[in-house]
C-alpha cells in the first residue's frame, strides 16, 4: 500500500498544479506529443468520471488539510505523522468513491494525454464547485 499511497501522492501534487486548467475552463495549451492514453476517453464510463470527481475532491481537501497543518509544525515527527495519515486517508478517500488506486492514476494518466477525459473531469469538479 506504501508504494501506491506514494503514488497517489505524486499523483495529487501533479493535480494540485493542474486545478487552474479545472477552474478555468480553458483547454492546455501544452505541447503534448499526440499519443494514445492508455485507457481511451470513449472506456473510461461516466460513472468512473463520477467516482473520479467525488475522489479527487475529496483527496484534494486532505491534501490542503495536511499542508496547513505541515506549515503550523516545526517538529519533523509531527510532519511525518501528518503526511502519513494524509497518505492513509487519500487512499481511504479513492477507495470510498468506488474505484480503487490504480483506477484512479489510470484516469490521471488519461487525463494528461487524453483532452475529452481531461474536459469531462473538468466538467464534473465544475458541477461540485457549483458552476456547473
Amino acid at each position: 500500500m506504501t508504494i501506491k499511497s506514494s503514488t497517489l501522492i505524486a499523483l495529487c501534487a501533479t493535480l494540485s498544479l493542474g486545478t487552474a486548467w479545472a477552474q478555468s475552463e480553458q483547454p492546455a495549451a501544452q505541447e503534448l506529443p499526440a499519443q494514445s492514453a492508455a485507457t481511451p476517453a470513449a472506456s473510461i464510463d461516466d460513472t468512473k468520471i463520477e467516482k473520479f470527481a467525488d475522489a479527487y475532491t475529496e483527496v484534494q481537501t486532505i491534501q490542503q488539510k495536511a499542508v496547513s497543518e505541515m506549515q503550523a509544525t516545526a517538529d519533523p515527527a509531527e510532519s511525518e505523522r501528518i503526511q502519513a495519515t494524509a497518505e492513509t486517508d487519500m487512499v481511504a478517500a479513492v477507495e470510498n468513491s468506488g474505484l480503487d488506486v490504480d483506477e484512479f492514476n489510470q484516469i490521471v494518466t488519461s487525463m494528461s494525454t487524453d483532452e475529452t477525459v481531461r474536459a469531462r473531469v473538468a466538467a464534473k469538479l465544475q458541477e461540485r464547485q457549483g458552476g456547473g
